[in-house]
């Protein structure tokens, strides 16, 4: 059992060290972030085709935003923000997971006037609320996923109130974005082992050991 009471309990000599069997190229390495990464990539992708970089930040938030983080945002030009809220795992998993992935979309605009802050005004960028989030549906909603056989869903929109750091001259609008059926992608591990290259079996004929038969599974092997 490992002791809570603190980091200085924690030592190296306390993990056991174990031999690995093979090589460490036959060994899966999911590091990389896999499915994860290419999913929130691909999400990244779709929100800067829909919302023009010269007219809006793009930022992902830190998994647990302080106040500060908000209000940094807040302080620039309007702003196109994200973040990873789970991988959740389908009722019915055999040896293989699959599940569902949340992300959470956040649209962040700035107005002096209040009308303006739903429906946007004239000046270049001054679109409000209400545009921003039907340009986030019309490009994420049922858009396949960059480089994943995935479709994207929007599943949840919110404009929440109450936010102490928000001023009235700011909007805030979240979106929650699902990928279902995401299992990882385990070929890219596959192409990568070792080829067999010859197959060899032994006959035994009437109790008889017959010479070895080999085949090579390549020409050029």
């Amino acid at each position: 059992m490992v002791p809570l009471s603190g980091a200085s309990d924690l030592h190296s000599g306390g993990w056991p060290v174990v031999a690995r069997q093979f090589s460490d190229d036959q060994y899966p390495n999911f590091l990389d972030g896999n499915v994860l990464k290419v999913a929130f990539v691909g999400i990244m992708q779709k929100l800067t085709e829909a919302f023009d970089p010269d007219g809006y930040s793009h930022c992902v938030l830190p998994p647990s935003p302080q106040v500060s983080t908000w209000k940094r945002i807040q302080s620039g030009k309007s702003c196109v923000a994200m973040t990873f809220g789970g991988w959740v795992p389908e009722a019915k998993n055999g040896q293989t997971f699959r599940g569902t992935l949340v992300f959470s979309v956040f649209l962040l605009i700035k107005h002096r006037r209040v009308d303006d802050l739903w429906l946007g005004n004239n000046e270049l960028w001054g679109f409000g609320t209400l545009g921003l989030i039907a340009q986030a549906i019309g490009y994420l909603h049922g858009e396949a996923v960059p480089g994943l056989d995935a479709t994207m869903r929007v599943t949840r929109q919110i404009c929440p109130a109450g936010i102490d750091w928000l001023d009235e001259k700011s909007a805030l609008a979240e979106l929650e974005i699902q990928i279902e059926g995401v299992g990882l992608d385990t070929d890219v591990f596959t192409d990568k082992l070792p080829d067999f290259l010859r197959l060899a079996e032994i006959w035994t004929v009437d109790g008889s050991t017959q010479p070895q038969a080999i085949l090579n599974v390549r020409e050029n092997a």
